[in-house]
Parts: C-alpha cells; structure tokens; sequence
C-alpha cells in the first residue's frame, strides 16, 4: 500500500483563486492503476484564501468546506478518467484535530476496490474548528495504516536547500532536517518547510518518504511497482 499526497501548488494554481488545473494529475494517476493506496490532496487555491480572509469563524469554516467539496468533485472527475475511482472521505467525520479517530470509511472504501481520497480540510478538535493539513494527515495514515511508502507528489522535483531556481539552491536527494523554505501563494498550513517536517516524522515511523514531480510518471511508475525512484528526493528511515 501506498499514501499518496496530489500537492495543492500542482493540481490548483495558488495564486488565482478556486483554479483547478485539469489534467495535471492524471498521468501520475495512471501510474498507480492496480496498486493499493490512500490518496489525499491539497486544497490550494480553493481553501486558503477563505482561511486567510475569514479565519476558524463560522464563515470561514462554512465557506472553506464549501470550496472543497467543489474541488474535491473536481479531483475525483479527474481521477475517474485515469481509471482511478476514488471514494471522498469527509476528513471532519475521521479525523479529531490531527488525531485519525474512525477508520471505517476509509477500510471501507479500500475493500470495495476504491481509492480513499482525503484532503487538508477544517475539523473539529477539543480547541474548537482547527486546520489540518494534507501532509498531517499524510503522518497520521502512514501511523495507521503502515504503507511501503508516502508519496508527495508537487509542482517541482524534490526539496532544495532554497527556492527551485535561485542562485545556490541544490536539490536534495536525501532528507535529514534544516530545510526551510515558503511557499508559492496564499498557504496557511506551513509550505514546503511542513512537507519537510512531515517526511521526517514519517520516516521516524520506519516508512521512506518520497517527495516527486507531480509530472514524473517514471517515478510514480517505480514507486508503485515497489522499486526506488531515481530522480525524487527522500527522507529514509535511520538504519
């Protein structure tokens, strides 16, 4: 079994409101026909900007899940014609802050041959209304559920030590902690240094980590077919 995260900067384009971007995920989709997985996306550019503009008020809250079920309709329509038939998982009805408190859903979903799709959404906790994000709930599947691996698929080709393209950012091929970084657009949930802190815990969980081109099919291909990518960057287990 595999977690696979559809990053929110490469299925919406964050820095135009409610913008999905149809047909960037299914070529990696593809890749992942026959093989078991729990998919989540991003919220991007549909949930954010509510976050930021409202806050965890009721308006905020209302409005937030508003856009994410339309683009969560969007990413299973997108899914389907990758042959990839997706059940959506209201994350407020499994998760009590970023504690997975109700499986069955998701087991459900997974023995009838489905792909449980989550994604970062506003849940309820003891605090009240709080946002858990994709990669949180990336950390807290992989505890659960013990994948081979998790996938964080994005709109670049790994994690570097600075923004993809300035002078002296290197791509990382392993993953050992220090990396700070932002992210393009409105993102409340922590950017690409939050990825970072999300692959590290996983791998503190004996599970590698993976983070890949959304557009590097070759890798997704590889990953599912249980061989190591050469191209992605990782955060790997201590031996």
């Amino acid at each position: 079994m595999l977690v696979v995260k559809f990053g929110g900067s490469a299925i919406t384009d964050k820095k135009r409101p409610y913008t999905y971007r149809w047909g960037r995920l299914r070529a990696a989709a593809q890749a992942l026909r026959g093989t078991r997985a729990i998919l989540i996306h991003g919220a991007g550019s549909f949930a954010h900007p509510h976050v930021k503009a409202f806050g965890l008020t009721p308006a905020g809250v209302a409005k937030t899940k508003a856009a994410l079920r339309r683009q969560t309709a969007m990413v299973v329509e997108d899914l389907a014609a990758a042959s990839i038939y997706a059940m959506p998982i209201e994350p407020s009805e499994v998760f009590w802050g970023a504690k997975l408190v109700r499986r069955e859903p998701i087991d459900a979903a997974l023995s009838a041959g489905l792909y449980p799709l989550l994604h970062g959404d506003v849940v309820p906790s003891d605090g009240g209304y709080v946002v858990v994000s994709g990669d949180d709930m990336a950390v807290e599947l992989a505890s659960a559920y013990r994948p081979r691996a998790v996938v964080f698929l994005m709109d670049v080709d790994g994690i570097y030590t600075a923004e993809p393209g300035t002078p002296g950012a290197v791509k990382l091929r392993e993953i050992a902690g220090g990396v700070a970084g932002g992210a393009a657009g409105i993102d409340v949930t922590g950017g690409i240094a939050k990825k970072v802190e999300a692959g590290l815990a996983i791998a503190g969980l004996g599970i590698p980590a993976y983070y890949c081109s959304i557009d590097d099919v070759a890798a997704v291909a590889d990953l599912a077919a249980g061989r190591e990518p050469e191209t992605c960057s990782v955060a790997r287990p201590s031996k």
